[in-house]
């Protein structure tokens, strides 16, 4: 940032009250600590043509790029926003509360806003990433509002949202991310990654401070679906990731094209593996506690994360009697796993409960089953037997259930669909379309070495008389090349055979 360019703006941001701006490439001022972009532009006075000519506005089109230009100045915590943006975009549209989209986009937001200011990257007087730019901020500097109550928490509406309310993946700017103009220092720091605080985020082993990951962004998703009650539960989110319909793997590849990532950045946003149930829930709960949220809006029957939904759900999709469900309603009401109190998260309270609801539902028809079957590889195999002598004899009645004919459609089902899933993992490409190298100005290299080992690899197809006559080339242009560099001057019949 340009101090002397900013200097004559003494104005407060409208968001944080911060006095602490610096310029982006279209000459508007943006506030260094919350990223809030005015529509004031920097008034240049420009005497060179027309004397007495303020220019309010600085045309795009005329900026010339550098040999090596590396993009815009960015941070660390503006690709995490980016990630969940899209992440946010593909929830809705699978049709997440149609009603209740831009409630879900406002509790997303202010979850993000909050990891933000606890862990010192915005929203506060001295961000850990704008140190180095000697950013002046005020003592007064609005903090942010008080999370302790939820009214609070789902009031807060005044900051624009900064998840991307205009992301845009192609060569136009998107609001989110602010073209700032390049500095020797920012330069200089961003050597080893594409992004001006990667090098220095991902060495940053601040005690208390939770550094975000793409596993924590679906945490953050998860979480705020929570707290929305909305009809996803976390398997179905791990699902959709799976089916690529939620970014997660390689989603750096929806960043601008002007946003480059190498270096350091690929340990930061590159993903190697697919998410994990455990991994992730361990994430929403980690997260949970480091934002310090409040206590979730309660899980009530009518809930579509209480266990009798959910149990009536899976007993639908797993093909099992509907008179089930009148069993699994009761064992819910006698275990008391049905309470309020029970199902509701609450992330500050000293006895921490914490309910996988997808897999709490299950365990329930599991335990159904073991009631009504024994489940030992006997008493169901009996009473399948009976069943099918039942409905023989009354075929025009209701058919019994028969656990031997449910098993066995069932397995075949499921024996296909895991014969599928296992295909699409075998066969699915980690090979990413914007490849991550180890700094800007080594594409070309990582080119000659693809190129190189390329040919290496068909030199090891070659006969061994070809390799052996190749060898003995290569020693002998040595020898004579020992040869001329002992002289002065070489013939000029040797230089002509070292060409060769």
């Amino acid at each position: 940032m340009d101090l002397e360019e900013t200097k004559s703006f003494t104005e407060r941001c409208s968001q944080c009250a911060a006095v602490s701006w610096g310029l982006t490439d279209e000459g508007k001022y943006y506030c260094t600590s919350c990223h809030n972009v005015t529509d004031r532009s920097e008034e240049v006075v420009s005497t060179a043509v027309i004397p007495n000519t303020k220019i309010k506005s600085i045309s795009r089109g005329l900026r010339k790029k550098s040999k090596h230009e590396k993009g815009w100045d960015w941070y660390v915590c503006e690709g995490f926003q980016c990630i969940l943006y899209h992440q946010a975009e593909a929830l809705k549209s699978l049709g997440v509360g149609p009603e209740l989209k831009e409630k879900q986009t406002e509790v997303l937001h202010n979850f993000w806003k909050r990891y933000l200011e606890k862990s010192k990257q915005a929203y506060c007087k001295n961000p850990v990433r704008t140190r180095r730019r000697q950013a002046k901020v005020l003592e007064d500097s609005l903090q942010c509002s008080d999370w302790d109550s939820e009214l609070e928490l789902l009031s807060d509406t005044t900051c624009p949202l900064e998840s991307g309310a205009e992301f845009q993946s192609n060569s136009q700017i998107p609001k989110p991310f602010l073209v700032r103009k390049a500095s020797p220092k920012s330069e200089s720091a961003a050597v080893c990654s594409g992004s001006v605080d990667g090098v220095e985020y991902s060495e940053r082993k601040e005690k208390g401070i939770l550094k975000m990951t793409v596993p924590r962004t679906l945490a953050l998703c998860c979480l705020s679906l929570l707290w929305q009650r909305e009809t996803i539960t976390l398997s179905d989110l791990l699902r959709f990731v799976e089916e690529d319909r939620i970014p997660y793997i390689n989603a750096f590849q929806l960043f601008p094209e002007e946003m480059k990532v190498y270096g350091r950045d690929k340990g930061i946003f590159a993903v190697e593996s697919w998410p994990d149930y455990e991994d992730i829930y361990k994430n929403m709960i980690e997260v949970a506690i480091f934002l310090d949220l409040p206590r979730f809006p309660d899980v009530t029957e009518d809930c579509y994360l209480h266990p009798n939904t959910l149990c009536m759900k899976y007993l639908l999709e797993l093909n099992l009697p509907d008179e089930m469900h009148s069993l699994t309603c009761q064992v819910v009401k006698m275990t008391g796993i049905g309470e309020v109190d029970f199902l509701t998260f609450d992330p500050i309270a000293k006895k921490k409960r914490t309910v996988k609801y997808d897999v709490q539902a299950v365990a329930v028809i599991v335990v159904v089953l073991k009631l009504l079957f024994l489940l030992d590889d006997k008493l169901e195999w009996s009473y399948s037997g009976l069943a099918e002598a039942c409905n023989e004899e009354h075929r025009e009645d209701k058919p019994r259930f028969d656990f031997r004919k449910w098993y066995q459609v069932m397995k075949k089902t499921f024996d296909e669909k895991r014969r599928k899933w296992e295909e699409a993992r075998a066969k699915y490409s980690w090979k990413t379309e914007r490849p991550i190298y180890r700094s800007h100005i080594d594409k070309s290299v990582a080119y000659k070495r693809r190129g190189e080992t390329t040919q290496k690899s068909h030199s090891g197809n070659l006969p061994a008389f070809s390799q052996q006559s190749s060898q003995a080339h290569r020693n002998l242009k040595s020898a004579v090349s020992a040869t001329v560099r002992g002289r002065e001057a070489g013939p000029d019949h040797l230089v002509l055979f070292l060409n060769l």
